[in-house]
């Protein structure tokens, strides 16, 4: 992947979903990458808990703009209109952080257009997996299991004295194997990125 920065980075200054994949392979290069340079942090079963904290909330970002990018480009005659679904969940979730009564200096922030609030709602995550494979034809159970317990852990409250309260004996919440997560995605990343080449988008 670190070799492709230069085809990441042309992309990135394109619109649409071509824009939306050179950026966010440029995002991920950088946040798995610290990740994996952590010389202390084993990103996999063995990780420590106070590992955990760090890697687990910065990659359940990784994994859902992950998930965007197969569903975007799993089948490019609906690239276009999948795009607009990518979209149109940013509207929604602009119109709802917009209509919090408590939020402050809303003035400061860029107005939502009135139409958005009767679009309809995008894709959950699991709804946009089950209509894609991966490179190799395999559903993305596991990845999905790992998105799942990363938004778990990305709220913060599982802590050993939350898990101790509620099943009232010390538990093992799950060590991911985030490493092996990073490859797929950056994998998947380069195969994208060669499918555009192959067809002059790049």
């Amino acid at each position: 992947l670190k070799a492709e920065l230069p085809a990441f980075t042309t992309l990135s200054k394109m619109s649409g979903a071509n824009g939306f994949l050179g950026q966010e392979a440029l995002r991920f290069y950088s946040i798995a990458g610290t990740l994996l340079d952590v010389p202390t942090f084993s990103l996999d079963e063995a990780s420590t808990v106070d590992e955990r904290y760090i890697t687990h909330v910065l990659s359940r970002s990784l994994l859902e703009n992950y998930f965007w990018i197969i569903y975007l480009f799993d089948d490019r005659t609906k690239t276009s209109s999948r795009y607009d679904d990518l979209t149109n969940s940013f509207k929604k979730d602009y119109v709802k952080l917009l209509n919090e009564p408590q939020l402050p200096r809303k003035s400061e922030l860029e107005p939502a257009d009135p139409s958005w609030s009767s679009l309809p709602h995008g894709l959950d995550v699991n709804s946009m997996l089950a209509q894609v494979t991966n490179d190799y034809g395999d559903r993305l159970n596991y990845l999905y299991f790992v998105y799942r317990i990363t938004s778990f852990d990305t709220h913060g409250k599982s802590l050993g004295t939350i898990f101790e309260a509620v099943f009232g004996k010390k538990c093992n919440f799950p060590v991911l194997k985030l490493k092996y997560a990073f490859e797929l995605i950056a994998n998947q990343y380069l195969v994208v990125l060669n499918d555009l080449r192959g067809q002059g988008s790049i």
